[in-house]
């Protein structure tokens, strides 16, 4: 989705903060019990307000009741579970969304769903008031609150405090196995939604120096849904559900449509260069067939790895360059491609615009205070369009340096291009992979979860199995 750093390399806490931020694909969504703003009294056993607020300018929060370095008795909330109210008040712009960490951890109910407070009225100021659960009983907590603005904004605000009136405990059951993850995943589809899919694609992922994101990840690819789980340590869990189509069925609709991994994919590749880089047309245009050439070879890698004797998604790739840009900071139409390149969008499964410009004058257009210099996002995958942008792009990125251009491309083709397939932001990437010329890359290709995998033991990739995902009546 967007890249705000480095072309190379992005940490996992960035990204988490980026899908607050202005992600325009899928947000883990969770069915969650919403509270109503509630004064902004002290609750019992309370310390005094904190002035521990988020930095100034645009959107503010702070802790009503907290205070930094303070303490706080925990009471016996209705479900018999330990609670402490969490007040936060916000200013400055209005919030649409109100969550808690603690500890690296959501607040979450009893059913181990995540709470979020909504402001459903539009308040301002606005008082929201969570029922956190101190997970380890007892002790040392670090609690993180955000607020998201209707326009994807979001601000943090820190506190520190001291649970009291319990013995401390250690709340996180041992992780399942990859049979049980696999069971509970599957219990989990039937529950929420009537899907029964016995043997959805799942992967384990361990975090040492972040225990709280220890998780399993589940997917299944049926009936035009994605399905999509992340299973923590902790039994809470996160939806990031969608729909999916292929290139010959563009859904309709107003949201974000996954396309179905697996085929030929052709890629238009447009340069739209504002003459301020130094690039040079025949070198940026060498780059694409390398970088599309290492694509392909991590496909076929991992299919051959897993027994099969070829990949099961392929990507062709032309590209184009338009120098000046037709108008500087929007997005290039249809009509511009076909009369600047000689080349017919609609003979393309997805366009790809990379501008070339140290000012990243489209991302100030458009993303403003989300998207710097050398950032990108992907904008739609098989669907009709982008709704918010109006845009027939498929893949937006600029690239501030000439000398970069093929690590933008390496970002642009292996991440933003595994957005359109349903790769999310929180996806744990494999570092320190070679990329083409032996340049240290990060892979964001969720190789299993795209079922490119025999999860149900009958020789054929979940994804192209017509009977697919141990389904008895696909």
């Amino acid at each position: 989705m967007f890249k705000k750093q480095s072309l190379f390399v992005l940490s996992v806490v960035l990204v988490l903060g980026l899908i607050l931020s202005g992600c325009n694909l899928e947000r883990p969504v969770v069915t969650t019990p919403l509270l109503p703003a509630s004064s902004t009294t002290n609750m019992p056993g309370a310390s005094t307000p904190s002035a521990n607020e988020s930095p100034t300018g645009g959107m503010q929060m702070v802790f009503v009741n907290l205070i930094d370095g303070g303490s706080v008795a925990a009471t016996e909330g209705a479900d018999g579970r330990p609670l402490v109210m969490v007040q936060v008040e916000v200013t400055g712009a209005v919030p649409m969304i109100v969550d808690l960490a603690a500890n690296g951890l959501p607040a979450v109910d009893a059913g181990g769903h995540p709470l979020e407070v909504t402001n459903t009225s539009g308040a301002l100021p606005f008082t929201a008031e969570i029922p956190w659960s101190p997970a380890n009983g007892g002790g040392e907590y670090t609690l993180v609150v955000t607020g998201t603005s209707t326009v994807k904004d979001f601000v943090e605000a820190t506190v520190h405090i001291t649970v009291t009136g319990l013995p401390s405990f250690t709340a996180t059951p041992p992780p399942l196995d990859l049979a049980g993850a696999q069971q509970r995943i599957s219990a989990l589809i039937q529950q929420q939604f009537g899907v029964s899919i016995p043997k959805p694609s799942v992967e384990r992922f361990d975090f040492t120096q972040f225990p709280g994101s220890s998780r399993w990840i589940g997917s299944a690819y049926y009936r035009g849904t994605r399905y999509y789980i992340d299973l923590y340590d902790d039994t809470h869990y996160a939806w990031s559900n969608a729909n999916y189509s292929d290139p010959a069925h563009r859904a309709n609709g107003d949201n974000f449509v996954l396309c179905r991994p697996s085929g030929n994919f052709r890629v238009l590749t447009i340069f739209v260069d504002y003459g301020n880089t130094g690039a040079n047309r025949a070198v940026v245009l060498a780059k694409v067939p390398v970088v599309v050439s290492w694509l392909n070879s991590l496909y076929t890698k991992f299919a051959l790895s897993q027994g099969f004797s070829g990949a099961l998604m392929q990507v062709e790739a032309d590209a184009v360059y338009v120098s000046p840009p037709p108008v500087p900071g929007e997005f290039i139409t249809a009509d511009q491609i076909r009369t600047l390149t000689g080349n017919d969008p609609s003979a393309y499964d997805f366009l790809m615009q990379i501008d070339l410009d140290v000012n990243g004058t489209l991302a100030k257009h458009y993303f403003s205070n989300l998207l710097e210099p050398g950032g990108g996002i992907a904008l739609q995958g098989c669907g009709t369009g982008d709704i918010k942008y109006g845009s027939i792009i498929n893949i937006w990125s600029s690239i501030t340096d000439a000398t970069n251009v093929e690590g933008g491309l390496v970002m642009d083709f292996n991440h933003e291009l595994s957005h359109l397939f349903g790769m999310l932001d929180n996806w744990p990437y494999q570092p320190g992979i070679s990329g083409p010329d032996g340049i240290s890359s990060d892979d964001w290709i969720p190789y299993k979860m795209f079922g490119w995998t025999d999860s149900d033991g009958d020789g054929i990739p979940e994804i192209i199995d017509p009977n697919p995902y141990g389904i008895t009546n696909p």
